[in-house]
């Protein structure tokens, strides 16, 4: 069977990585000890190579890491301008005299307004006409579809920054849906109610579970007991069934285990800890 999207976790921490960048907690130094999964890069997820949810500091890294050529990507949909969301200052390097043969000749930024306000701010002293000619701003509303190439983005809104239209994204391709909710707390119904009005299936649903398993009250961000019962809401729109791929990400030293534990916790719920590097084909 042919994989309409292949969905690779290029970093699954929250703003501050893990280890913290300048954190001695007890996580923190036995994530610098046992490396490997432990050790998380900024969020941020790719999908068949050429789409980008999110651009964050470790773009770069992730790019090196993961042997990706980020000039074939023609796509970024950014949820939010929180900087490991949105540090568009690497973007001033796509054109010349920085980049030459480049795979795709332009790429599409999606984000809300204050996303490409920040863009124009960011890059308005270092930004040479050979590289913005290649890039396209464009400013996305909730609920409201965009067709990039073979995809449909729909943009939900999120639960996040006041003043600020934050976005979780339901995207789909050849038939498969990934609901995308990273950076936001406990959404509204009308999210669910847009998400089965357009699909009668969500084959793979990603969660912030930046509290991890710590109990919590409300906030601008979830942990794995929210994402329990986020579930059970699109499954009672039955959007989600037994075959539907669950995933926690976006952690925090604040709230995080160990890789090995953590994935344990998340097994007995029913959910897939991400880390760098995990890739799920639908």
């Amino acid at each position: 069977m042919q994989t309409a999207m292949k969905i690779k976790y290029l970093g699954t921490a929250a703003a501050e990585g893990l280890p913290a960048v300048f954190c001695n907690c007890s996580v923190c130094r036995k994530a610098r000890r046992l490396g490997g999964k432990n050790i998380r890069t900024r969020s941020q997820v790719i999908i068949n190579d050429d789409l980008l949810v999110d651009f964050p500091m470790d773009t770069y890294l992730h790019a090196l890491k993961h042997k990706l050529d980020l000039s074939a990507v023609k796509y970024v949909f950014i949820t939010h301008s929180h900087m490991d969301h949105c540090y568009p200052q690497d973007l001033i390097m796509r054109g010349a005299p920085y980049a030459h043969g480049m795979t795709s000749p332009r790429i599409t930024v999606y984000g809300n307004a204050d996303v490409l306000g920040v863009f124009e701010e960011q890059t308005r002293r270092e930004m040479k006409p050979s590289a913005r000619d290649s890039i396209i701003l464009n400013e996305i509303k909730p609920y409201e579809d965009v067709s990039a190439g073979d995809y449909t983005v729909t943009p939900l809104p999120a639960v996040h920054t006041a003043g600020e239209n934050c976005f979780v994204y339901m995207i789909t391709r050849g038939g498969k849906t990934y609901l995308h909710l990273n950076d936001t707390g406990i959404l509204p119904e009308s999210v669910y109610d847009a998400v089965a009005a357009r699909t009668d299936r969500v084959d793979a649903v990603s969660f912030d579970c930046t509290y991890g398993f710590t109990e919590h009250g409300p906030g601008r961000h979830m942990g794995a007991f929210d994402a329990v019962n986020e579930t059970e809401k699109l499954r009672a729109r039955r959007c989600v069934d037994d075959g539907t791929v669950k995933i926690l990400t976006h952690f925090s030293h604040n709230g995080a285990e160990d890789y090995s534990r953590l994935s344990k916790s998340a097994e007995a719920y029913g959910f897939v800890a991400a880390y760098d590097g995990f890739t799920l084909n639908l």
